[in-house]
């Protein structure tokens, strides 16, 4: 007789239903076992996305933890481990945005930064940052940041303005922005992107 009771795979089956129905009742017992079952494939799938194994399993733990706490607005209609996988994509997602290197020191964003062209949240601080690391270079370097990025004057006319050559110019600027990203991981604590452009 080939009854559902005599199939393994339908008894693990039907085992997670149960396990699925009462945890989204809020049984904890239940919910622990669904996270012992499905917490494997849950860090892999951090893990793979992260650099440091650390993020991937306080990630990990983040998610069952947001899981228990949203459990009821599991529909029941597809499986628990596509819900947490999303519940994992969402967080990471959060958590990239949130630890992403903040790029400054190109002349774009230093433009942005000193033009208060920054309307996000937090960086009316790293713009007061930046300008008392613009307040601390020496007077030449100085006054090059409020001719190239205030006043707008292009390389080529600061060669024209200076006497100085192009190469020089564009060397000072880069070294200058430099300064200012170092200045400015210093003031803010977090790690800045390094690319420069020219």
């Amino acid at each position: 007789m080939n009854s559902s009771a005599d199939d393994p795979q339908s008894d693990s089956l039907s085992g997670e239903e149960d396990l699925v129905g009462a945890a989204m009742k809020g049984d904890l017992v239940a919910f622990e076992g669904l996270v012992r079952k499905h917490q494997s494939a849950i860090r892999g799938f951090l893990a793979a996305r992260l650099s440091r194994k650390e993020e991937a399993e306080d990630l990990a733990q983040e998610v069952f933890i947001t899981a228990y706490r949203k459990r009821a607005t599991f529909s029941g209609e597809g499986k628990v481990e596509s819900w947490f996988r999303g519940i994992a994509r969402n967080l990471l997602m959060n958590h990239v945005r949130k630890f992403r290197a903040k790029p400054i020191g190109g002349s774009k964003e230093l433009q942005a930064f000193i033009d208060d062209g920054i309307e996000e949240e937090g960086d009316g601080e790293v713009l007061e940052a930046l300008r008392e690391c613009v307040s601390a270079l020496d007077g030449p370097a100085r006054e090059l940041v409020r001719q190239r990025y205030l006043e707008g004057a292009t390389v080529r006319e600061l060669e024209e303005q200076t006497g100085r050559g192009y190469s020089a110019l564009t060397m000072q600027l880069h070294r200058t922005r430099c300064a200012l990203a170092d200045c400015l991981e210093k003031k803010m604590g977090f790690k800045l992107n390094s690319q420069i452009e020219k």
